[in-house]
């Protein structure tokens, strides 16, 4: 390996942890070297996280494995698999970037906002008693404040603010969350 394709320098953060308020606990630095997919933007966007994997290679380290974090500058990225590289001296990482907007995120009786990364999924989905249109939000979750998803939390995405009215059912993945919102 060369060390000088290891450009950037990164904060590699484990997966979420605690029973209560959950964290994602910061394990160390490193350098590494990134591949962006060469077919970004041939498909179409459905999530918070990228429709194709990134190459991440560094330095082997013990204890890197699946659904860990790699923070480079302002861009996230959940490691989906670690393999031993060319040599037994570094670590070859396929990763998902997070490609979500910016937007604010306010709790119920919050008086501040927290910038978030958020992907608006699916608009107009007609639920409830009234049949009232609900827009369905992704949200990426080490950035959100703990509790999240609560009724009358608010998101501001592309110059509009959406209520939340619930989590969607089994979208809780460690690093992600849906939730429902309204106008």
């Amino acid at each position: 390996m060369q060390a000088g394709k290891l450009k950037d320098r990164v904060t590699l953060y484990g997966a979420r942890t605690g029973a209560g308020e959950p964290s994602w606990p910061a394990i160390g630095s490193a350098w590494a070297g990134f591949q962006e997919p060469r077919s970004v933007g041939r498909s179409e966007q459905t999530g918070i996280r990228a429709v194709d994997s990134t190459f991440v290679r560094m330095r082997y380290r013990a204890g890197m494995e699946h659904g860990q974090l790699i923070q480079r500058g302002a861009d996230w990225y959940i490691v989906e698999s670690v393999e031993p590289g060319q040599s037994r001296s570094e670590l070859a990482i396929s990763a998902r970037r997070i490609i979500g907007q910016s937007a604010l995120y306010r709790q119920r009786g919050g008086a501040s906002d927290v910038s978030v990364l958020a992907f608006l999924t699916r608009e107009n989905i007609y639920t409830g008693p009234m049949n009232e249109p609900r827009h369905q939000i992704e949200l990426f979750q080490p950035q959100l404040p703990y509790p999240w998803g609560r009724r009358g939390d608010q998101i501001t995405i592309r110059g509009a603010t959406y209520k939340v009215d619930g989590v969607v059912e089994g979208s809780d993945d460690g690093i992600t969350l849906r939730v429902m919102g309204t106008l």
